[in-house]
């Protein structure tokens, strides 16, 4: 046993394995080898050290180049703000992202509000048109401020690269703006503008000149200062004293109403473009065959609006609301009133269709009335810019949006505690097929809100709302009138299919 445990022992290392590492690291040092290159490491090492530390502090005029944030980019106004608040002071960017805070920071970092504000303060009561304005279409602005003679929000869009005021593009758009503003004084009483620069197609070409949109909407209705705002399309004119007369049915407004402006066209028999300035003028020209009522996916006369009402000549309500109706109108700023929907280029009917459902009734003063005629032959928002493929799309989308907006309107209103008011009258005229279908998959019935919601709607047909009388002005009794429907004949809009969809099937 000795012996075989001697021999098992003798065959082991002599020293352990750290005195190994230790022997190499010695023969290591002594080596000359290792020695020059330990030493022209730490040469190297002393010099680039030096030249960072003479870099940074040896030439204190010349400050690296550090890149440049667009977001900390600013268009400044161009009058003096007094220093009434330190907010005035206060980026763009920072103040937009506390006040919008699920907002793209493309959105926040590019707008630029009240870079040029109208001289002359608007009453609290008064009423604001919102314009959208491009370089091209300055001479509408000025036209539309002789028309309406009275206070404008107007959004500018810059289709530039940058947002940086020093960039070429954007310094000769501002240099004409404040130019053509000088030269206008109506301009500079009554007319907040409010800039809105980036490229608007994806290739970042600013040579597409941009197109309205309901984003372009929602911001001039931010920044309007009086309580009532005026939705009008670009190419549509008031006349003298249409403002006056929306003043005159504020009640209507402060309410969360909306008043809707009958918007008349010529047509193709046309031989005099003069615009008119009465009903009286109005109804001549229809009796001639020159003029008509234009609804949007209907035969002139025959919208919803409805031509036989309006030749009344009193206070009347829509009676026969269609999803895909878009007319100009009025509303309040604030109250009640939803912001229009952004998912959308230009869709007005989208916003009125959140208003509706949300409990307003559209009421129409005859006497407010505009004329829509392109006195801008040049405008480059003459051509159509939809294609085939975008209308499919855009239909499909405004079908999900419909559905989508039944279901969390008639939520509000059920937790609100309305549901069971004349306030919720619209929604389950409008939405009561999404909110009882079981059979086409439109809505989940698993979703407890929904079966709540379905089973409240269980009985509910199409009733006639209750009208809401206006304590001043006299309603027309005429309801008898039905709308037609949009005949083969009637062109339809991008959005007309949406209908269509949901009625099918």
């Amino acid at each position: 046993m000795f012996g075989v445990y001697s021999k098992s022992y003798s065959s082991l290392p002599l020293s352990p394995p750290s005195s190994r590492s230790t022997t190499f690291i010695r023969w290591f040092w002594r080596s000359k080898s290792a020695r020059i290159l330990v030493l022209v490491y730490l040469s190297f090492s002393v010099v680039f050290s030096l030249l960072h530390i003479f870099e940074y502090t040896g030439r204190p005029f010349m400050p690296l180049p550090q890149k440049t944030n667009t977001a900390d980019l600013r268009i400044f106004r161009t009058y003096d703000t007094k220093g009434i608040s330190p907010l005035d002071e206060m980026k763009n960017s920072v103040r937009f992202n506390k006040m919008h805070s699920k907002m793209s920071q493309f959105f926040t970092d590019s707008v630029h509000p009240y870079y040029l504000r109208g001289e002359n303060t608007p009453e609290t009561d008064d009423i604001t048109t919102i314009a959208f304005v491009t370089e091209n279409r300055l001479g509408d602005l000025l036209r539309l401020a002789e028309m309406w003679r009275g206070p404008i929000s107007a959004t500018f869009h810059i289709p530039a690269k940058t947002i940086d005021e020093k960039d070429p593009i954007i310094h000769k758009s501002l240099s004409n703006l404040r130019k053509f503003f000088t030269e206008n004084p109506i301009l500079r009483q009554n007319v907040d503008l409010h800039i809105v620069a980036g490229p608007i197609s994806l290739k970042q070409n600013p040579n597409v000149l941009p197109r309205p949109t309901n984003f372009h909407l929602n911001v001039a209705r931010f920044f309007v200062r009086s309580e009532f705002v005026a939705y009008i399309d670009h190419d549509t004119w008031p006349t003298s004293s249409t403002r006056e007369i929306i003043k005159n049915q504020k009640n209507l407004l402060l309410q969360n109403d909306v008043i809707i402006l009958p918007t008349f066209i010529f047509n193709e028999n046309s031989t005099t473009f003069e615009l008119p300035t009465t009903t009286e003028d109005v109804k001549k020209l229809i009796e001639e065959g020159s003029m008509g009522l234009q609804d949007d996916g209907w035969e002139l006369n025959r919208g919803v609006t409805d031509y036989e009402s309006w030749k009344q000549g009193k206070l009347y309500m829509i009676q026969e609301y269609e999803l895909h109706y878009r007319p100009n109108f009025v509303s309040r700023k604030g109250g009640s009133i939803p912001w229009c929907t952004e998912r959308f280029d230009d869709n007005k009917a989208a916003c009125l269709f959140q208003i509706y459902i949300s409990g307003s009734e559209l009421w129409v003063v005859p006497d407010a009335f505009l004329i829509r005629h392109h006195l801008n032959p040049k405008s480059h928002l003459l051509i159509p810019d939809e294609s085939k493929w975008a209308k499919g799309l855009n239909s499909r989308m405004y079908t999900r949006f419909y559905r989508e907006s039944c279901i969390h309107y008639g939520r509000q209103l059920l937790m609100a505690g309305d549901w069971e008011t004349a306030k919720a009258q619209h929604l389950k005229q409008e939405c009561s097929r999404v909110l009882t279908n079981s059979g086409k998959g439109l809505i989940e019935k698993t979703n407890p809100f929904v079966v709540d919601l379905a089973a409240s709607m269980s009985g509910t047909d199409a009733k006639k709302r209750s009208s809401r009388v206006p304590t001043s002005g006299s309603v027309s009794s005429n309801s008898s009138h039905k709308v037609k429907k949009p005949s083969g004949g009637a062109k339809l809009s991008s959005n007309d299919v949406a209908l269509k969809d949901n009625r099918s099937g």
